[in-house]
């Protein structure tokens, strides 16, 4: 992870006051250090712990070993696009949060321009990486458990889907590393900020005219503004904020 990533993830945990705070996937966090320098009481989870790892072994797919509400902060880096049940693990990041808590999430970005320019031509995010199969995305099984390499990407549209429902509201995106070949790109945004506006309108539309339900306007709003994000555009890495609510979804 780059440092632009690490130096965003510890201003979100600065922001607000600190307490206990979840690191889940930890692996070799690069965030530890610096939230305990924050004032923050750091507990770790993975799978396969790291020498020296300090915290609790367990499947970050499965259900979290804590109780409900245990932890004021929970930061999960580079995890969820390696898991097959993301709804799932999303519903256990805010079983585990108390009301008003913060999640921090960091994850690639399969939306910045670049990405976009990409998938056009191959379906994937990344040329150079090729296609997602068994031989080079596949990482390695151990004891019935499948460690997947970055199989499940997922945009921001669906990670806040899945924050929402289950009553996590998305509070920010922050830049992570640039993509230089998005800059380059920076000539198409004036046509990718027609092209949402018409997806929002005509999505509306056709839901009223089928007496379906639309989004809410400020559902609608907010959507509008990921979707306008510098940092969706720009940044190779999503860095999302979420809150959870008082009152659940």
């Amino acid at each position: 992870m780059g440092d632009r990533v690490t130096k965003e993830v510890l201003k979100a945990l600065a922001e607000r006051e600190p307490g206990l705070l979840l690191d889940v996937p930890a692996g070799n966090s690069p965030v530890a250090a610096g939230a305990r320098e924050l004032g923050y009481r750091v507990v770790g989870l993975d799978l396969f712990p790291t020498p020296g790892h300090e915290g609790v072994q367990a499947d970050a797919c499965a259900p979290l070993p804590f109780r409900d509400a245990s932890f004021d902060c929970l930061v999960s880096l580079e995890g969820i696009e390696h898991f097959e049940n993301q709804a799932g693990f999303v519903r256990e990041c805010a079983r585990v949060l108390k009301p008003g808590g913060t999640m921090v999430l960091t994850t690639p970005n399969v939306l910045h321009l670049s990405a976009r320019a990409s998938a056009f031509w191959t379906g994937q995010r990344v040329m150079k990486r090729g296609f997602v199969n068994e031989d080079q995305t596949l990482r390695s099984r151990e004891g019935g458990r499948t460690y997947h390499g970055h199989a499940f990407l997922i945009d921001v549209f669906r990670l806040r889907y899945l924050m929402a429902i289950e009553g996590l509201k998305v509070t920010g995106l922050r830049h992570g590393n640039r993509s230089s070949g998005s800059v380059f790109l920076a000539p198409v945004v004036p046509l990718v900020w027609v092209a949402t506006r018409l997806a929002l309108s005509s999505g509306k539309r056709s839901r009223e005219k089928e007496g379906l339900t639309a989004a809410r306007p400020e559902v609608a709003a907010e959507l509008k503004k990921l979707a306008d994000s510098p940092a969706l555009l720009f940044s190779r890495k999503l860095v999302v904020t979420a809150e959870k609510r008082n009152g659940g979804a």
